[in-house]
């Protein structure tokens, strides 16, 4: 099979849908690691810590279901959203930098 036999079998519905797994991967990302650091902020300044432990195992289930569901539609899927993941934690990670300095 030659290259030009492969990108004729390719669906354009392959690369929509892994851009559709790296923007929700980016948005996850954003929601997770943003609830992280409010998470963080409501410990040390001594909230409560239940409040708290729920919107932990919200977080962790919201990650583990969407990487679930991304690795049921196979390992590009994944790799999309783990990419995406890491992009939206740069971005938080950036702008905590900011707020922090």
């Amino acid at each position: 099979m030659t290259l030009i036999d492969t990108a004729q079998m390719t669906d354009w519905r392959t690369p929509m849908e892994l851009f559709g797994f790296l923007a929700a991967g980016f948005a996850l990302g954003l929601a997770h690691f943003s609830a992280l650091w409010h998470q963080a902020r409501r410990l040390a300044s001594g909230m409560s810590f239940w409040p708290t432990g729920a919107v932990a195992i919200a977080r962790f289930a919201l990650l583990v279901g969407a990487l679930t569901l991304a690795s049921l539609h196979g390992a590009p899927a994944l790799f999309a959203m783990t990419i995406g993941l890491l992009g939206g934690r740069a971005f938080v990670m950036r702008r905590v930098r900011r707020l922090a300095e």
